[in-house]
């Protein structure tokens, strides 16, 4: 990974190969052979490399041919009902104490930092649909 002076990263890239079951031991040992010769992934991104080239310099005397290309973004699947859910797996005693103190509770994402407050009218909400709220314990 190259980070920008603000700590943000500028590049970062890196390789996940899998081999057909068929591959034989010397497409391994030239693969691996090759990945230990080539420059670190964010020098090559770093220095004009473009992810095609880079895969032409590793495979390209193998016949490399691509046959899709899919663009690359940030994306997190973190939503308000996947939380609410994640916070009923935080058991019925707890989720009680919180609505105890009666103060709203907030939940942050730990992949994206997206944060999602939840009143204690909510909570109440989730504990009944899941039924745990409101009916004794035993």
């Amino acid at each position: 990974v190259l980070m920008e002076k603000d700590n943000t990263v500028k590049r970062a890239g890196g390789f996940i190969v899998q081999l057909m079951p068929f591959a034989e031991e010397s497409l391994i040992d030239a693969l691996e052979k090759r990945l230990g010769e080539l420059p670190p992934v964010t020098t090559l991104l770093d220095t004009g490399s473009t992810p095609e080239s880079i895969l032409e310099i590793l495979l390209g005397d193998r016949g490399l041919a691509i046959s899709e290309k899919v663009p690359c973004k940030f994306y997190c699947g973190c939503g308000r009902e996947r939380v609410s859910r994640a916070l009923l797996g935080v058991g019925r005693a707890e989720l009680a104490d919180m609505l105890r103190e009666g103060k709203d509770i907030e939940v942050c994402c730990d992949f994206c930092g997206r944060r999602y407050a939840f009143a204690p009218g909510e909570l109440r909400g989730l504990m009944e649909e899941a039924g745990g709220y409101g009916k004794r314990q035993k």
